[in-house]
């Protein structure tokens, strides 16, 4: 399992078992030094967003920042309440939520799913991009999606993109034929 650098405890993290340890200055393997922690997820996007947003309120929802009992409840109705602006999150904010407000959603490395090893990788990367987009353009002044990728024509992206569920499933379908994955064999 992967430790994931938590700046704020300044420690390694195990998001399954909450081990905790001091980030290594060096690697363990080979002892060279120089280590550099410099983060992807959230937490780093939460400090990229203020920088560029200095007026902005933002909020960030994430397995982090939602531990106490009722926090997701009070972080959405803060939102809602329009008290943050800026409303950022894993996958947790992507199911279920209703704000007319909202004009703008982005996914941020939207291709991380599909270098899993999971047959259904490609759907589950289809279904989050479907689910953000699905949460902006509620009202009468529309919305947009932006995408983040490293991989724009992976066909699970470019269909998504193009709110082409009946080609992303063609597609899937045949490419499951022809390795005779599920629902195949």
């Amino acid at each position: 399992i992967t430790l994931t650098w938590h700046r704020d405890r300044k420690a390694v993290v195990c998001h399954i078992c909450d081990f905790q340890a001091e980030a290594p200055r060096s690697c363990p393997g080979c002892g060279q030094a120089g280590l550099r922690l410099i983060g992807v997820g959230t937490q780093r996007l939460e400090e990229e967003v203020r920088e560029r947003f200095p007026g902005a309120s933002v909020l960030r929802m994430d397995s982090d920042s939602m531990k106490r009992h009722g926090s997701h409840n009070t972080a959405l109705e803060t939102f809602r309440s329009g008290e943050a602006e800026i409303l950022l999150g894993s996958q947790m904010i992507a199911n279920c939520l209703y704000f007319p407000n909202v004009t703008l959603v982005g996914v941020v490395d939207a291709d991380t799913m599909l270098h899993q090893p999971d047959l259904r990788a490609s759907e589950r990367t289809f279904q989050l991009i479907a689910q953000v987009a699905g949460r902006t353009g509620r009202s009468e002044r529309g919305g947009r999606v932006l995408v983040q990728s490293a991989c724009p024509d992976d066909p699970a992206i470019r269909f998504a993109c193009g709110h082409d569920y009946a080609a992303f499933v063609q597609h899937e379908l045949a490419h499951r034929h022809a390795t005779s994955t599920p629902p195949f064999t």
